[in-house]
C-alpha cells in the first residue's frame, strides 16, 4: 500500500506542472468518457472509450476516445469513467471542433476493488484545451499504474 501511495503521489506533482499552465484558461465544460475496452501489457496499454462533452451553452457532443499509455500498469480494471474540466485559452471557433484531436499528459492510478487515478492532458485540434481532472477517475478492479499518455478524441 505504501508503494501505491509513492506512485500516486509522484503522479500528482507531475500533474501539477500541467495545472500550473490551466490557471490562466477559460472553463467551456465538462467531458466525461466511459471505458468501452481495453489491452494491458504491462508497459503498454491500449483503452478505448465512449465521451461526451457537456458545454456550458449548448447541446452535449459525443466523441470516442482512446488513451495509449507507456509506463507501468500491474492493474486489471473492469470499470473506469474519467470527468475532465475543459479548459481553453481561445474562446473564438466552434468549441466541439477544437475538443477533437491529440492530448499528451501523465497519469497514475491505485485500485483495490474501487479506485481512483488522476490524469492531466494538453492539447486538441487548437492546441489550445487542457483536460484538467474534475474529480478523480473512479474505477471498478485491482492494481496500480504510472506513465506518459497519449489521448485521442475523435
Amino acid at each position: 500500500m505504501k508503494s501505491s501511495k509513492i506512485l500516486l503521489a509522484a503522479a500528482v506533482a507531475a500533474l501539477g506542472v500541467q495545472s500550473a499552465e490551466a490557471a490562466d484558461g477559460v472553463d467551456m465544460g465538462v467531458l466525461t468518457c466511459k471505458l468501452t475496452g481495453t489491452t494491458n501489457l504491462v508497459v503498454y496499454t491500449d483503452e478505448e472509450f465512449d465521451c461526451v462533452f457537456d458545454p456550458k451553452t449548448g447541446n452535449p457532443y459525443t466523441y470516442t476516445g482512446q488513451i495509449k499509455s507507456v509506463g507501468v500498469d500491474l492493474s486489471i480494471t473492469k470499470e473506469l469513467t474519467m470527468v475532465w474540466a475543459v479548459l481553453t485559452t481561445k474562446t473564438d471557433g466552434d468549441v466541439a471542433n477544437q475538443l477533437r484531436g491529440t492530448y499528451l499528459g501523465a497519469g497514475a492510478s491505485v485500485e483495490v476493488v474501487g479506485g481512483v487515478g488522476l490524469n492531466a492532458l494538453v492539447g486538441g485540434n487548437s492546441k489550445a484545451i487542457t483536460l484538467q481532472p474534475v474529480s478523480v477517475s473512479g474505477s471498478v478492479g485491482a492494481g496500480a499504474s504510472i506513465g506518459l499518455e497519449r489521448f485521442e478524441l475523435r
